[in-house]
């Protein structure tokens, strides 16, 4: 079940190739040529030693069975390097034809791969990054990918190349051996049975190779994103430890690996000299000088495909082994999905309607419990409560992040799951408090990338999230590379930027997570001038633990226990009494 479940996914692999069929079929024409090129390496044979044999200047072929058109052909001796010559120049011409075409087809189909893999990623939805490590994601689209290259290319053309010399090669064997070369080719079945068992045993441990990699990918990228609090709390000692105990497991992996290819090799020269042992014992009787010689000559180049064969063997396993990991993940589907028929979310935007709506990540783990809000267009909404409270939770399903458990969540009176997921999420603005920059220009980070975006455009969203100023400032303004999360510049500025993309977007619904979390008294008070200016005419919900940021704010939703427990503005709850009065006495009077 395990070895058809593995060849499938090998066969998948191939598809990949279908594209550079013409290249392909080059590849193997080239192949063909090169094929029977180097199987005449026991003719050459044959007539260099009847050159030797000759005294008289000329090679005359005679005496060759069932070949009638070459009996008594005879030529000068010195046409012998000539042939000899255009003979290896042929062989090395088609060769490289069929090499440089092949590995053509394979860089190209290893880049589909990639980004068929790539895309799949980008494609799947937020729970399978919950429970994903991404070091292994990134493992499995440079490690495993670049894994199944070898099993695409070289062992593709072997796989043509070296049955098609040994089809070649074994009438010769016989046309030069006679009944003798009986006793050189009943090895081949022998010489598969090592062939079979080793690749199995190859494939197992590729797996476990792939995964420990996988490990080891996921350790560094949680160390060096967490290098700071290494460094403050002096563990390096401690992660150099387990940076090694993961190189152990790779190395005894690795060791295995190499066992089991090193021992193929000397393995079938072995049960191959058995054969050849016997081929010359009884060639030594039945053949004249220059047919032995040439039978010898064939062996050895009957027996050096066998032992390529068996490791394209090897190959395939480490690459069925890389193609199972890269497909257990394309294979995924993402749960979160457009419906049949869905219609795009136009605006206005003018209201959503949480109706009993209950969400839990996982049966046991309620998080939403039977929440009942209604937002009108252009209501700032603020969402108040302890940590694990559900308050990122709740504007998650408004992302479509995650799609409701039980209840209805409606926006403009429709199901949001009736919207197509793209044209919902260009609705919504966010600025979260984890600010997330990319490695590229300040402009495009703005603009999200945008390919039409206007430098006006951008500078006008960065004037409003206050963020113009220091901009100027950088090396190369608006072109300035920020680095990897924007490392080259404050927590502050970093949020400017994440505001500014939110002012950039101009959605009609906005959500804010602690928008301000990161910015200096003064600059916090000029961003929520600007982000009150961008709050006019829009849906908006606050995530706030400052609670002195959201005093303005129409209503405020206290959460606990993924319940609302408390609504109303802040003069009114705070007359109430209850959570959000025991919150604000503990900010403002401790």
């Amino acid at each position: 079940m395990l070895e058809c479940r593995a060849m499938h996914e090998y066969t998948r692999l191939l598809r990949y190739v279908k594209p550079y069929r013409w290249k392909l079929l080059v590849s193997f024409m080239a192949t063909g040529a090169y094929s029977v090129c180097h199987s005449m390496v026991s003719g050459v044979a044959y007539i260099i030693f009847k050159g030797f044999e000759e005294s008289g200047g000329s090679v005359v072929i005679e005496n060759l069975p069932k070949v009638g058109f070459l009996q008594n052909l005879s030529f000068p001796v010195s046409l012998i390097p000539h042939l000899v010559f255009f003979a290896v120049l042929a062989r090395g011409i088609f060769d490289y034809i069929s090499n440089y075409f092949m590995a053509s087809v394979g860089l190209h189909a290893v880049n589909d791969v990639r980004r068929d893999l790539f895309k799949h990623l980008t494609g799947l939805s937020h729970d399978f990054y919950d429970q994903e490590r991404t070091g292994d994601l990134i493992s499995r689209i440079m490690g495993d990918v670049q894994g199944i290259e070898n099993g695409i290319t070289t062992v593709l053309l072997d796989l043509f190349k070296q049955p098609l010399v040994i089809l070649i090669n074994i009438p010769l064997v016989f046309f030069w051996g006679g009944k003798v070369a009986v006793f050189a080719v009943i090895v081949f079945p022998v010489v598969a049975v090592p062939i079979i068992m080793l690749g199995r045993q190859m494939r197992k441990t590729s797996m476990k190779i792939a995964q420990t990699n996988a490990d080891i990918m996921s350790m560094l990228q949680e160390i060096f994103s967490g290098i700071q609090v290494i460094k403050a709390y002096t563990m390096e000692a401690r992660q150099v430890e387990r940076f090694d105990k993961n190189l152990g497991r790779v190395l005894a992996f690795v060791k295995r690996v190499l066992k089991i290819t090193i021992v193929q090799r000397p393995l079938i020269e072995i049960m191959a000299g058995v054969g050849v042992a016997f081929a010359i014992a009884y060639g030594y009787r039945y053949l004249e000088p220059g047919r032995f010689v040439a039978f010898i000559a064939s062996l050895f180049v009957l027996y050096e495909p066998v032992k390529k064969i068996s490791k394209v063997h090897i190959t395939i396993q480490h690459a069925m082994a890389c193609g199972q990991r890269i497909f257990e993940v394309i294979d995924r589907k993402p749960t979160i999905q457009d419906r049949p028929g869905a219609v795009e979310l136009k605006p206005p935007v003018k209201e959503i309607v949480f109706n009993q709506v209950s969400f839990a990540y996982r049966a046991e783990r309620i998080v939403l419990n039977n929440i009942n809000l209604h937002v009108k267009q252009g209501d700032v909404v603020a969402l108040v409560g302890l940590s694990g409270a559900g308050k990122s939770t709740l504007v998650n399903l408004i992302l479509r992040f995650y799609d409701v458990s039980a209840g209805e969540l409606l926006i403009n009176g429709r199901d949001i799951r009736d919207y197509t997921i793209q044209s919902l999420r260009q609705k919504i603005g966010i600025v979260t408090q984890d600010t997330v920059l990319f490695h590229e220009s300040i402009a495009s980070n703005i603009a999200c990338g945008d390919p039409r975006a206007r430098l006006d455009d951008v500078q006008r969203a960065a004037r409003a999230a206050r963020a113009h100023e220091f901009i100027k400032q950088l090396p190369q303004g608006y072109e300035t590379v920020i680095g990897e999360r924007g490392s080259t510049l404050s927590g502050g500025q970093c949020q400017r930027l994440s505001i500014a993309r939110a002012f950039y977007q101009n959605a009609p619904i906005l959500i804010l997570d602690e928008a301000t979390s990161q910015l200096d008294t003064e600059s916090e008070k000029q961003i929520q001038e600007a982000l009150e200016s961008l709050f006019s005419g829009r849906t908006v919900f606050v995530i706030a633990h400052r609670l002195s940021t959201i005093k303005h704010a129409d209503r405020i939703v206290v959460l606990e226990n993924g319940k609302i427990v408390q609504t109303g503005t802040n003069d009114s709850l705070l007359s109430e009494g209850g959570i959000y009065k025991r919150l604000y006495d503990l900010q403002f009077h401790t």
